[in-house]
This record gives structure tokens, C-alpha cells and sequence, in this order.
């Protein structure tokens, strides 16, 4: 089970983070309202000025991560304002979670409990505990933040690398430990490929990264959509839930 949470805890590392906002760490992102001449003439800028419009309202959001051979896909529903998320897939088991502010509904069949649902206060996590990390919507700039090339390859579709150790250095205490470790396990850290494409709007619609280790590479599709369209997440019946134990607050 250990081995399967730190599994899923690392995907939504790469769902969120991935994707993730600068929330004051430092990180001289480009101005996501700067002109598109200043973007078509930095390319770098104009991944992180996508990423950031995408994120400038409420969204959705398909992920796979496919790594050591398993293959975890994860649908979200997000809204970065209002801190609510609400993700579904397999990881690689069923599973389905619900973000409301500090709390977190999870369904896993691994979790055990007499009910379908456990509630978590992630506020009752210690700061380093990885599925505090994996949820804190505001906490993370994942290989955005360590972008070192990009070029434009026709239709809005964008090539380069990201370099894991500037990304970790980017990103708040929340992310940096899941990226450092990333680059531990990593060959090249400072040449991780990445593709990814903006739209009209120029809001980034998808991402997709390699990181190649001696266990096997760690492939991540991230797409998104829905942009601005109502996002609602609604806590599950109060009869189909059950309080994490002190035991199990401990092993997150």
C-alpha cells in the first residue's frame, strides 16, 4: 500500500505540478499579459505566458504518467481560485478524489474503512508529507519553472528542455523535495525533453515530458480544456464517510 500511495502521490505531483501557478516563491515568471510579439520572440516565455492564461481560470484536466510499468491516467475538474479539485482514474486501482479548501475526500479500495470515503484534513499533514504536497494548488510550478529551451515548430506547437534542478530551485517547499527527488532518479536532469502546444487564446492546452532513469522512463501527457466553464465539487454524503485515523494521518 505504501508503495501505492507514494505511486499515486507522485502523479498528482506531476498532475498538478505540471501545470502548477507561481505563488511567490521568487520565480521571475514571464507576464502572462505581455504582448505576442514579446512572446513569438522568446519562446521560453511564451510556454510559461500559456501556462499561465490556462490557469487564469477554472479548467479540466487529463493525465497519464506511465512509469516503472504501470500506467496511471487521472481526469480533474479544476478551480485554482476557489481551491476545489476534483480528480478520477486509475492509479493504477479505481480511484477518485475531492478537494474542497483543506479538506480532501479519497476512495481507494487500498484505504480499507467500513465506508467508501475517507476525510482528511490536510491541514493535520506535516508540511513535507507527500499528499499534502500533491494537492496544494498554489504550491507548485513542477518543469515550468525549469524551462531552458523552447522553439516554435509551426501551429502553435512548441519543442525544448527543462532542467529538473532550476525547476526545484524554482519551485516552493511544497514541490522542490518531489522535483529534487525527480532529478536524483533522473540521467539528464538538466535536459528533460518536453512538447507542448497553446492555442489560439494562447492558453497551453497540452504538455508532455520524458524523464529517462535507470529504472525505465517516467512519460507524463498532461492535456487540458474546458477552459472558464463551471467547475463544481461537492463533498460525498456524509453517510458514506469515514474520518482518517490517527494511524493513517501518520502514514500519510
Amino acid at each position: 500500500m505504501r508503495r501505492l500511495m507514494l505511486l499515486f502521490s507522485f502523479t498528482l505531483v506531476a498532475l498538478v505540478a505540471g501545470c502548477g501557478t507561481d505563488s511567490g516563491s521568487g520565480t521571475k515568471w514571464a507576464d502572462p499579459a505581455a504582448s505576442a510579439a514579446d512572446s513569438a520572440a522568446d519562446p521560453v516565455a511564451a510556454v510559461q505566458q500559456a501556462m499561465q492564461r490556462s490557469l487564469s481560470s477554472t479548467l479540466t484536466i487529463e493525465a497519464s504518467v506511465k512509469a516503472a510499468g504501470v500506467t496511471i491516467e487521472l481526469n480533474s475538474a479544476v478551480d485554482p481560485k476557489a481551491k476545489a479539485l476534483q480528480i478520477s482514474g486509475k492509479a493504477p486501482e479505481p480511484m477518485e478524489a475531492r478537494v474542497i479548501g483543506d479538506t480532501v475526500y479519497l476512495k481507494m479500495d487500498a484505504l480499507g474503512g467500513d465506508k467508501p470515503w475517507m476525510k482528511i484534513d490536510l491541514t493535520k499533514l506535516k508540511p513535507d508529507s507527500a499528499l499534502r504536497q500533491s494537492f496544494d494548488l498554489e504550491a507548485q510550478t513542477g518543469i515550468i519553472g525549469g524551462i531552458v529551451t523552447s522553439e516554435e515548430v509551426g501551429d502553435g506547437r512548441y519543442r525544448g528542455s527543462a532542467d529538473l534542478d532550476k525547476a526545484a530551485e524554482a519551485a516552493n517547499k511544497a514541490a522542490r523535495d518531489s522535483l529534487e527527488s525527480a532529478a536524483k532518479l533522473a540521467k539528464d536532469p538538466k535536459n528533460i525533453p518536453f512538447e507542448a502546444a497553446v492555442d489560439g487564446d494562447g492558453r497551453l492546452t497540452t504538455l508532455s515530458y520524458t524523464i529517462a532513469t535507470s529504472m525505465g522512463d517516467f512519460v507524463t501527457d498532461v492535456r487540458m480544456s474546458g477552459f472558464g466553464e463551471p467547475v463544481t465539487v461537492k463533498a460525498p454524503p456524509a453517510s458514506q464517510v469515514g474520518e482518517a485515523s490517527k494511524e493513517m494521518y501518520s502514514f500519510f
